[in-house]
This record gives structure tokens, C-alpha cells and sequence, in this order.
């Protein structure tokens, strides 16, 4: 499965998209501005999952700059 994300500015464009893609035999589900705002902060934390780990002490000197 594959994902496309597409930001629209109108309402008009948002439903004839919705529109098209049910023709086509495809799903398509609106996000909200927090959802993506949600997936965009997930994308974050995973990629930050994958790097190493770091002490206290060196996340309290990095502060104190």
C-alpha cells in the first residue's frame, strides 16, 4: 500500500479530489490540521527511536548553551 498526502486551500478541490478518488475504486480519508500535525510529530520521535542514546549529562550541557 502506498500513501499520498495532498494539501488543498479550498473546500471545492478537497471534495472534487474525494470525489475522483472514490471513481477509482480508491480510499481517501480528510485529515485535519491536528492529525497531521500528530503524524508529522510521530515521523519525529521515530526517526529520533533511531539514533543513539544520550546521557543526562550531555542533554543538560547541550541546554545550558
Amino acid at each position: 500500500m502506498e500513501t499520498v498526502l495532498i494539501n488543498v486551500e479550498k473546500k471545492s478541490d478537497l471534495n472534487f479530489l474525494m470525489s475522483l478518488v472514490e471513481k477509482l475504486g480508491m480510499n481517501a480519508k480528510a485529515l485535519t490540521r491536528e492529525e497531521v500535525e500528530d503524524w508529522k510529530l510521530v515521523q519525529k520521535i521515530e526517526a529520533g527511536m533511531k539514533t543513539s542514546s544520550v546521557s543526562r549529562n550531555e542533554i543538560m550541557k547541550a541546554l545550558k548553551k
